[in-house]
């Protein structure tokens, strides 16, 4: 990693020119600096960032010089045959600042006007998180959480809280946490949302309807679909594993007792929904971003990020001066 000077990018027809203002690090961007994650290298990290717009290209109508916006990262072409049932976060031809072009940690991006969502009154930091929120929303609609249900969700980092705020709101009576770091488990046992675990050996058979991963773990999948789950249960796969990351399962208990195994992979045009439950205060971010910080200082955290820093919640990028 290092930090360079590039030339401002220029938009083109259907793009804006981004300032951005604040951009967060997620774990996706250590999965890609370690290898673990598709991406075009060299590349200038981040997808979930927040800006003011400086220019437009002649084709663009709805974004305005001026206006502020939050990205959604994934712009699909709409033609190929992915595209064309509906499954935009599959397209073969998919455009991914900070995976395959350069993305928001750099003072100026730009994106697709497609891509670009107006964000009201909320601060840049507020707009940085519409992206990861909008992961939750797609996973918590694939999970579907009914009414009073128990749910468990693996891992309680910024997007595990996200999660639990997200499936309480959807109704489920109690979400506990599964978390091995006491910083993290700390602050999910705050929430008051249910219990809170450091370990999976202290959890009972069969007592969820749904367990969601927000880790990554192989082994913690595993378990949940093999051991935690009532016969019917869900898991869902979420937390972004290491590429070469293996599932071992239970394969007569997933046949006996119906357990389903869903996955959830990125967003599916949910921006809007974000932005609205932000504005309504029906998820409360205020406590998500623990660490605004220099562009400078970013390599540093993407490390200690690696390193598992229990200390940290959300990264996020606001000073993008030398």
């Amino acid at each position: 990693m290092a930090i360079a000077e590039m030339p401002r990018p220029a938009p083109k027809a259907d793009e804006v020119l981004i300032r951005v203002r604040a951009s967060g690090i997620c774990g996706t961007d250590v999965h890609i600096y370690n290898g673990g994650f598709t991406a075009s290298y060299p590349v200038v990290p981040g997808h979930e960032f927040a800006g003011e717009v400086v220019a437009v290209g002649p084709e663009c109508s709805r974004v305005p010089v001026g206006a502020r916006v939050a990205v959604e990262p994934n712009v699909p072409c709409n033609n190929c045959p992915e595209c064309l049932r509906g499954e935009h976060h599959f397209c073969r031809n998919m455009i991914v600042p900070g995976v395959n072009r350069s993305g928001g940690m750099a003072e100026y991006v730009v994106v697709n006007e497609r891509g670009a969502f107006d964000i009201g009154d909320l601060s840049f930091v507020e707009g940085a998180l519409v992206e990861p929120l909008s992961c939750v929303v797609h996973a918590t609609e694939r999970l579907g959480v009914g009414w009073a249900e128990h749910v468990l969700i693996l891992g309680a980092g910024p997007i595990g809280i996200l999660m639990g705020r997200l499936i309480r709101a959807r109704g489920a009576a109690r979400v506990d946490y599964l978390e091995r770091s006491p910083g993290r488990l700390a602050r999910a046992a705050a929430m008051g949302l249910g219990e809170v675990y450091s370990s999976s050996g202290d959890i009972a058979d069969k007592v969820y309807d749904a367990v969601a991963d927000a880790s990554g773990s192989s082994a913690l999948v595993a378990e949940a679909a093999n051991r935690l789950t009532r016969p019917r249960g869900r898991v869902l796969v979420f937390g972004v594993p290491h590429k070469s990351g293996q599932i071992a399962l239970d394969h007569f208990r997933i046949y006996r007792e119906e357990i389903s195994v869903i996955a959830s992979f990125t967003s599916l045009k949910n921006s809007i929904q974000a932005i609205d439950l932000m504005k309504s205060k029906t998820i409360d971010v205020s406590d998500v971003v623990s660490h605004q910080i220099k562009l400078s200082e970013c390599p540093d955290y993407i490390l200690r990020m690696q390193a598992g820093d229990g200390d940290l919640r959300k990264v996020t990028v606001t000073d993008f001066t030398n």
